[in-house]
């Protein structure tokens, strides 16, 4: 990152100068006999008039920064250090300087001097480079909240050293790092959502569905058995019918949607940022039984005119995958409606064994849940401090939609 110099002139020094001036003046065309003294004095001001001029040019070119951590990953309420590498390529040192960095208030910087302004966190960190060295500072942070947090601004506050006053240099572009704190978790009463199981390869003992390419063994043929499941070959080894035994299977997936309107806002609801700490604790839950859960939010992502998601997954890496999507979700975006999104994922996505839904309904969307119960997905709705099954109201229209 490149710096270039804020010039703000100096009472003193232009005291001084037009000081210096005037004597000039008196002396060359007036005659008047300086003090050897006096004249040494100003000879030297000038010499060091000279070297500021030189210093103020060579200075703001040769001072660069630069955040060592390009990413960042931790949990809200833990301590970090942020990095900064200054590096001085000139050949005059930098003595006693200090740097201003200015954040988003997502962490909060142990000596926080913003004063309170809103949405940021600032503080000045002291430092000292020598002519063609590298200096690393370290500056303390908690992560205060979930999000992306970027380092906004700098400011350098050099001193002048061939005279008075200091050099304000600010910065040039953007640094290229960020900052990822992870959504807290927060816990929510068990509950069952393994009622429901679609045919697939999630393997439990006592399942629902056989399935045909997991065949362990084989018994005697039965009135009730399927004429599909005679094991030929085993029964003309036997001289008796025999049925292939199957390994148990069934499928369990979740789909959570999340919601990010209030009921007839444009604003994100009041307990969203809770919300999102439950489906974090929901997640690792759901990571740590091995079910496969995709991620939707009706945030919409302009590049690709969709909507942002995660796909389906499972395992530690698709949980690390969720909670960076946690924390990219910013709640002042733009969103679409929510019973869009549902008809999205209706109509594009491939339907899961359970879906589970954040915040209020209304007519669109109920109807959509509708649609979703009629594919024979068991729909949960986040409710307070529970996931509880969605009670549909009843109403007099209270036909399933097509």
């Amino acid at each position: 990152m490149n710096y270039k110099v804020e010039y703000r002139p100096s009472s003193t020094m232009t005291f001084f100068i037009g000081a210096v001036a005037i004597l000039f003046i008196l002396d060359v065309f007036y005659g008047m006999q300086l003090n050897q003294w006096l004249t040494l004095s100003l000879g030297l001001f000038m010499s060091f008039f000279l070297l500021n001029l030189v210093y103020e040019k060579k200075v703001p070119d040769q001072i660069t920064a630069s955040i060592v951590d390009k990413e960042m990953r931790l949990f809200k309420n833990q301590e970090r250090m942020l990095r900064i590498r200054l590096h001085n390529g000139g050949w005059l040192p930098v003595l006693n300087g200090s740097i201003t960095l200015v954040a988003s208030d997502d962490i909060e910087f142990f000596k926080d001097t913003s004063l309170k302004i809103r949405h940021q966190t600032e503080t000045s960190v002291p430092f000292t480079v020598m002519p063609k060295s590298d200096v690393t500072i370290e500056v303390p942070f908690r992560a205060r909240k979930r999000g992306i947090v970027k380092v906004m601004d700098t400011r350098m506050k050099v001193p002048k050293i061939f005279g008075f006053g200091s050099l304000l240099l600010t910065q040039k572009g953007r640094f290229l790092h960020e900052i990822l704190v992870y959504p807290g978790q927060l816990d929510i009463p068990p509950f069952d959502m393994r009622n429901k199981t679609l045919q697939g390869l999630f393997i439990q003992k006592q399942a629902l569905y056989n399935d045909p390419m997991l065949t362990i063994g084989t018994r005697r043929y039965q009135q009730t058995d399927s004429m599909k499941d005679i094991h030929w070959k085993a029964s003309a080894k036997t001289g008796e019918l025999q049925t292939r035994i199957y390994e148990k299977t069934t499928h369990v997936s979740w789909l959570i949607a999340i919601n990010l309107r209030s009921e007839k806002t444009y604003a994100p609801p009041a307990n969203i940022e809770e919300s999102i700490e439950k489906i974090a604790y929901l997640t690792r839950m759901a990571n740590e039984a091995s079910i496969p859960y995709s991620l939707f939010t009706n945030l919409s992502t302009f590049d690709s005119r969709t909507f942002l998601n995660l796909e389906e997954g499972a395992g530690r890496l698709h949980y690390r995958k969720t909670l960076e999507t946690l924390a990219r979700i910013d709640t002042l975006s733009y969103t679409l409606s929510f019973d869009r999104l549902l008809k999205h994922i209706h109509i594009h996505e491939a339907l899961p064994s359970h879906l589970l839904f954040t915040g209020r309904t209304d007519p669109a969307i109920e109807d959509m849940l509708k649609s979703f119960r009629a594919k024979g997905v068991e729909v949960f709705q986040m409710d307070g401090d529970a996931v509880l099954p969605y009670s549909f109201p009843v109403r007099s229209d209270d036909d399933e939609p097509n």
